[in-house]
């Protein structure tokens, strides 16, 4: 089971670094995207354009290293709420923008993007409540079991 709850946290913690990472790239893009939800506008959208990728990247890391899963997995989580709401925020106004994950500037596909985040939802809760019941006891691979 050790290596089962490893590979699950460093998918997680890698999914969200290349995100961050993608994003961080080009920063000016990613600023637009956030801006094309129209639910903050400047200089509100440009900051959390520089802001989202860091909290992705670091918190994978947490996720990754073991050592602050619980914190890393309760952001991740906490910004894939966020994330889908504003997806499902902006699908039900009709609005025509590219998501911005993984740095793509392609067209979103709401109800396959809902559905994406669904189930990273449910795989960083499945890290983190598995954390907040103190299986991981900040180990590369702890695991009680």
């Amino acid at each position: 089971m050790k290596i089962f709850w490893l590979i699950l946290r460093l998918g997680f913690g890698a999914i969200f670094i290349w995100s961050g990472v993608a994003k961080l790239k080009d920063p000016i893009t990613f600023a637009d995207t956030v801006r094309n939800f129209r639910l903050i506008g400047d200089p509100f959208a440009p900051a959390m354009a520089l802001l989202i990728p860091w909290i992705e990247v670091v918190s994978g890391v947490a996720v990754m290293a073991g050592r602050w899963v619980r914190g890393g997995a309760f952001l991740l989580v906490g910004a894939l709420v966020m994330f889908t709401g504003a997806v499902a925020v902006s699908w039900a106004r009709g609005l025509d923008i590219t998501c911005g994950c993984f740095g793509s500037n392609e067209e979103l596909n709401y109800p396959v993007k809902v559905f994406e985040n669904v189930l990273l939802l449910i795989w960083g809760m499945t890290i983190w409540f598995r954390a907040e019941i103190g299986s991981f006891n900040g180990s590369f691979t702890s695991d009680p079991a």
